[in-house]
């Protein structure tokens, strides 16, 4: 077969390097991911952030970016550490093509939470749309230090954002020995993954080491005997290397397997027509006319395939908008939980030392009681002391009143005797003997008087000791009576604190049992919405890879020979 022309060997390398960039405008669809470290608001402030969020979800459902930001605006008024607003600012700006107003937004939100992997290699996806690229490497480097929290961002780190690296490295910083270094080392982790041995494929061919790729697309047609771009990338590097039979039977299986491809057609129709024949020209034209009415029934199929799109792009935000709230409703149920149990903590505590000041005062009423009780035994006994004492003053009285009453008698019988005396002198001498008698006897009955005297205010003073002994056992009395009165009242109102308490506990219980049912309904949910959402993800990724291989197909007839199809991740 004689050797093709230069200008077919250079269109070669420029769909090659084509190639090579199709995977370059992939971005995965991330999960949405929640602050792990809710902050405590208002609950109304809470309720009014709620509402915020769902119109968020809803307006950037149908693309109204503008309206989206307001209220994104509001959210980080309102709560001004919410990452996670800062993300979906960033988020919407890129969708909406405003990348230095994203990178912004992803800076703030990497600026609260420096761990947040998805701002990071989402930043870095729009430095690469402002045509930065080293700055995106740069950025999706610090990102691969970052610590996974997830198996979707473990995925990022060790295959997604390496081989993200690896293509830019190759198709815009022409970095081609970087790229193929990474490549080697994503294949030390996992040998089985055929599109990572098709795009160091791609590298070595850039690197003119036409043999080594041919055998890295064999080492993916070991895995996927159905790779289509692995058997385009081994033609290509076959008709390097002049094996043109076999170049040409490697791109008949690429299109044998993947018949859209324009790219495998069009070499195809290059390398079969290369020759002088008219025949073979006029052949060409003829396919080149089939081809443009192929054009024209893919162009309809596009149209058709975009407002799909739109449909199912529709769809999936409005689920992830769903998932979005079930998520958020799980971790106020998980908050509300959690303070419950820290509210029946507390309540059982209060229980507990309660009782203890119960115990307390039941211990303090047994004292008073005691104490009482002993109190009125000293007041009986000193009651049955007073009547003694009473009885005692009120027989002294009597015998004072007696013995008045003999002094009378006797000072009348003296003043009798002295009138005698001064009317019978001279019967004074037979009197004396009667007269000492009567002196004796007076002597003996004023000793008597003084004894008595002497007694009543001895009784007088014991009177006075035992009436001061009264009035404070009464006090003691009324004071006891009070504390009485006092732990009565004590012992209600604990009763009372006590029954509230059990109440709030019942009610409380009844609420988490509540939270709990809701929390497993929500969970349930989120297990539906999740495969759902992976069915839609499926879809969408079909969808877009098909609109993705019209649009090449087109800009490739039309003359843009630098145009790729894009990959989905999934």
């Amino acid at each position: 077969m004689s050797k093709i022309p230069f200008q077919i060997s250079v269109a070669l390398a420029t769909l090659m390097t084509g190639g090579i960039a199709s995977a370059t405008v992939q971005t995965p669809i991330e999960p949405l991911k929640f602050d792990r470290t809710p902050t405590t608001i208002p609950i109304a402030q809470g309720q009014l952030l709620d509402q915020l969020w769902q119109q968020v979800s809803q307006l950037r459902g149908v693309g109204k970016y503008r309206e989206a930001i307001a209220i994104l605006d509001r959210i980080v008024q309102i709560e001004p550490e919410a990452f996670l607003a800062w993300y979906w600012r960033g988020e919407i700006f890129s969708n909406w093509g405003q990348y230095e107003s994203a990178i912004a937004s992803y800076d703030e939100a990497i600026r609260l939470q420096p761990s947040y992997l998805l701002a990071q290699y989402q930043k870095g996806q729009a430095l690469y749309e402002l045509q930065r690229y080293q700055a995106a490497v740069n950025t999706w480097q610090q990102t691969l230090t970052l610590n996974a929290e997830s198996e979707y961002e473990q995925s990022l780190i060790t295959t997604v954002i390496p081989k993200r690296i690896a293509q830019v490295l190759v198709s815009e910083l022409r970095q081609y020995n970087q790229a193929l270094s990474i490549y080697d080392q994503l294949l030390q982790i996992d040998a089985q993954m055929a599109s990572v041995w098709v795009e160091r494929a791609a590298a070595l061919y850039q690197l003119e080491r036409y043999q080594d790729a041919v055998a890295s697309c064999d080492k993916a047609l070991e895995l996927e005997p159905r790779n289509a771009l692995a058997w385009k990338r081994r033609g290509l590097a076959l008709y390097q290397l002049e094996r043109f039979d076999q170049a040409i039977a490697s791109l008949e299986r690429a299109a044998s397997f993947n018949g859209t491809d324009l790219e495998v057609t069009t070499l195809l129709s290059i390398l079969t027509t290369s020759g002088e024949s008219t025949t073979e020209v006029r052949g060409a034209q003829q396919r080149l006319v089939a081809l443009q009415t192929e054009i024209r029934t893919a162009e309809a199929r596009l149209e058709t395939l975009r407002n799909e799109r739109q449909t199912l792009t529709a769809q999936f935000e409005s689920s992830q908008s769903q998932v979005n709230q079930s998520q958020q409703r799980v971790v106020a149920l998980r908050e509300e939980i959690q303070t419950a149990q820290t509210q029946l903590q507390s309540f059982q505590v209060e229980i507990r030392e309660s009782r203890q000041q119960l115990i307390a005062i039941r211990e303090e009423i047994d004292t008073a009681q005691t104490q009482l009780q002993s109190s009125q035994a000293a007041v009986r006994q000193s009651q049955q002391r007073l009547v003694e004492v009473r009885q005692e003053i009120t027989s002294a009285q009597a015998r004072v009143e007696s013995l008045q009453s003999e002094r009378q008698s006797l000072e009348a019988q003296l003043v009798a005797v002295r009138e005698e005396i001064e009317t019978a002198q001279e019967r004074l001498e037979a009197s004396q003997t009667s007269v000492r008698q009567s002196q004796q006897r007076l002597v003996e009955v004023r000793q008597e008087v003084s004894s008595a005297q002497a007694r009543v205010e001895s009784l007088q003073s014991e009177r006075q000791s035992l009436e001061a002994q009264l009035v404070a056992v009464r006090g003691e009395i009324e004071t006891a009576q009070e504390r009485l009165e006092v732990s009565r009242r004590e012992l209600r109102t604990v009763q009372q604190r006590l029954s509230t308490l059990q109440g709030e506990i019942q009610t409380t219980e009844q609420r988490i049992a509540t939270a709990r049912t809701e929390l497993r309904q929500l969970e349930e949910r989120k297990t539906v919405e999740a495969e759902t959402l992976q069915t839609l993800q499926v879809q969408y990724c079909g969808l877009q890879e098909d609109l993705s291989e019209l649009e090449v197909a087109i800009r490739r007839i039309r003359g843009d020979s630098a145009a790729a199809v894009q990959r989905c991740q999934f």
